[in-house]
């Protein structure tokens, strides 16, 4: 009785010397790049190429805005020429498109950076209690976040319609007529409007970071609280928002970046109108630089406010140091 050996084709490829040769000079490059190298030394070979890409597309741009920043950039079809610090003297001038762009950030800033942080705080110490359907309102609360913001912004343009809108017809169907408004078209109602929208949208982010903060305190501190006789507002003013404060410090820088560089959904919605009412810093930036041809002044907007978010940074880092430091200490 004979038998026939089946070849694994692998160990078949491995008989031409071409094949051969190939595995060869791969293996010499793998090692080139790998082996005998210390840790430091493959800790930035695994990192170029995530490096060069940043590089590439983070690095580079940003330093050609600050370039522009200094120049009366119009385009890439002249040359730039070198105006120094003229920029940066107009923008604190008073341009009073670019002041009223600036007050609609402030009113933006505060819903988004205040409103919404302790809306989403409170949401979050009611949904860490053990509710019947918790894990259901956190996907409820959740939801906006995986929507497109072109999708979001699509259905409360209908829902704001002041024809067919859901709140006008809500409104009329009560009686209540009178109160319809076209609410993206009135100068005293777009910008809350617009405002709405995102704090509909980014609310069930703060919150799963309140959460997160919320699962990491101990629950032996919040029995023996309940001991000494600290229950409901006590509980929460003395043991669970001191204990909280680092994950209320993310929020709020994450916040104060979001209000600086809002733009997509006032730009999709209303376009910074009617008028200037819905106009953002960044919108204006856009405004100037995409429409008014501006690159040079526009690029000196973008520069400052990517020193307010580097001192931000620097300044939330530092007190993350602090707090670390003092817990450390104890």
């Amino acid at each position: 009785m004979s038998s026939t050996r089946v070849e694994d084709p692998r160990v078949l490829a491995l008989d031409d010397p071409e094949n051969v040769a190939s595995l060869r000079k791969r293996t010499t490059l793998t090692e080139r790049l790998w082996t005998g190298r210390s840790a430091t030394g493959k800790f930035w070979v695994a990192i170029s190429p995530a490096l060069i890409l940043y590089l590439v597309f983070t690095v580079y741009p940003m330093g050609q805005v600050v370039v522009a920043s200094f120049t009366d950039a119009r385009g890439f079809n002249r040359a730039w020429e070198f105006l120094g610090l003229d920029n940066f003297v107009r923008i604190f001038s008073g341009d009073p498109v670019l002041m009223e762009a600036v007050g609609n950030t402030a009113i933006y800033g505060f819903f988004k950076i205040v409103v919404q942080t302790v809306l989403a705080f409170l949401f979050a110490v009611l949904l860490h209690r053990q509710l019947r359907l918790g894990n259901i309102y956190r996907a409820i609360f959740f939801a906006p976040m995986v929507i497109s913001p072109v999708a979001i912004v699509f259905v409360w343009s209908f829902m704001y319609d002041p024809t067919t809108g859901t709140f006008n017809t809500i409104l009329r169907s009560l009686g209540l007529g009178g109160l319809a408004q076209d609410w993206l078209g009135n100068y005293d109602l777009a910008l809350y409007s617009v405002i709405l929208v995102d704090l509909w949208s980014g609310l069930g982010f703060n919150i799963v970071i309140f959460l997160a903060g919320l699962s990491t305190i101990p629950g032996e501190i919040l029995e023996a609280a309940k001991v000494d006789g600290a229950r409901g507002w006590k509980a929460l003013r003395f043991i669970t928002l001191p204990l909280m404060i680092p994950s209320i410090g993310l929020v709020l820088v994450l916040s104060i970046n979001g209000a600086l560089r809002a733009f997509d959904t006032v730009y999709l919605m209303t376009r910074g109108g009617p008028g200037n009412s819905t106009q953002l810093y960044m919108t204006q930036v856009f405004q100037e630089g995409m429409v008014n041809n501006n690159f040079g002044y526009a690029s000196a907007m973008a520069v400052l406010v990517i020193i307010v978010l580097i001192a931000i940074a620097a300044v939330q880092n530092r007190l993350n140091n602090r707090i670390a430091a003092e817990e450390e200490g104890r």
